[in-house]
């Protein structure tokens, strides 16, 4: 008889990560490595007292942090990151860019980790949806005028988040295929707005009484592929702000944090990482109120 994690019903062979330390070890050195060069010459600014330099300093430290925080739960990178680059003054089109990018090293990281898990085939419902509906969200992006869309989004994550963390006890919901293309729908149009297309599948799953490991194996490849096409649409709407080179040098940065954060979940319980999630989607909703306001 197969033996089964507590807290969910998927088999514990299934659920497995790729654990081949010593070739993990070596991708943290390969990924150091090329930070520091990617830094050099930033770093070089910076000891000659370049305007420019400090920036460049501190969008990497907000890059590698957010993806530290964000991967121990597997989703919330844009949020956490984005509150920051607004408060850097970076331009909206080149930050949702950068986060996509990134986003998108760290996730095929962690689907890549969880391969063995993940059902591709319940998944494709969730994924369809959202792509329809990304494009949607990434004109308004590119069209509108201040983040007017982000005020709505930002206060039900803040009104969840906080009814999360201080519930007794959580209700579980049962799904169908048609609440799974809803639910990425919203998402699609999340990720457009703001880069996040994760918040509303993972508010999803969390509902669904799902153990840890299971969640992540539902919101994780859907938040990549939703990437993909998001990082298409900017290109298809705005070619003339988006040149994914530039932002090349922050992948090593984004990589060491998400090889951290998923060294950290590894560790935690389903509760605790149950409380973890309710406490970013409640940062998610305060980050995208700073950005609003």
């Amino acid at each position: 008889m197969a033996q089964y994690e507590q807290g969910g019903g998927v088999p514990l062979t299934a659920v497995r990560f790729a654990n081949d330390w010593a070739s993990e070890r070596v991708l943290v050195g390969v990924l150091a490595l090329c930070a520091i060069a990617a830094s050099r010459d930033t770093i070089g600014a910076a000891i000659e007292a370049r305007p420019d330099a400090w920036m460049a300093l501190a969008i990497a430290a907000t890059i590698l942090l957010s993806a530290l925080v964000s991967s121990i739960a597997g989703f919330a990178f844009s949020a956490v990151a984005g509150s920051a680059l607004a408060y850097l003054k970076v331009d909206p089109v080149r930050a949702v860019q950068a986060m996509v990018l990134c986003s998108i090293a760290t996730q095929l990281y962690a689907v890549w980790q969880m391969r063995a898990s993940i059902r591709w085939r319940s998944l494709w419902p969730m994924i369809v949806a959202g792509a329809v509906t990304i494009p949607f969200g990434v004109w308004v992006l590119v069209h509108t005028e201040g983040p007017i869309y982000a005020l709505g989004l930002g206060a039900f994550l803040t009104i969840y988040g906080c009814y999360a963390l201080l519930r007794k006890k959580a209700r579980v919901v049962r799904g169908c295929v048609w609440i799974d293309a809803l639910v990425g729908a919203f998402g699609g149009v999340a990720g457009g707005l703001t880069g996040s297309p994760g918040l509303f599948v993972t508010i999803w799953c969390s509902m669904r009484g799902w153990d840890k490991l299971r969640q992540r194996a539902v919101y994780q490849p859907y938040i990549l592929s939703m990437q993909f096409v998001t990082i298409g649409c900017l290109w298809w709407h705005a070619p003339a702000n988006v040149h994914a080179a530039q932002d090349l040098h922050l992948v090593p940065f984004a990589l060491l944090g998400a090889i951290g954060g998923l060294a950290l979940f590894r560790r935690i319980t389903n509760t605790q990482f149950q409380w973890f999630v309710s406490l970013l989607l409640l940062v998610s909703g305060v980050g995208l109120l700073v950005r609003a306001l």
